[in-house]
């Protein structure tokens, strides 16, 4: 859609983090448990990189037809 194609790069990186934060990764679980926000995100970034590093790795790269 025009919408998501006006969606800057960025926008469109901080929301899959998230997504992959929440839903791959203790976060959650840490926040609840009284984890400060800071120190829980710390501790679940490697986890967080790793998931998108997977992720562009198997994705098919430009110009590949």
């Amino acid at each position: 859609s025009a919408a998501g194609r006006a969606l800057s790069e960025g926008a469109v990186v901080a929301a899959v983090g998230a997504a992959v934060r929440h839903s791959a990764t203790p976060y959650d679980r840490l926040l609840m448990s009284g984890v400060p926000r800071g120190e829980a995100r710390r501790r679940i970034a490697p986890a967080v990189r790793a998931v998108l590093l997977s992720w562009r790795e198997d994705a098919p790269h430009q110009g590949d037809g």
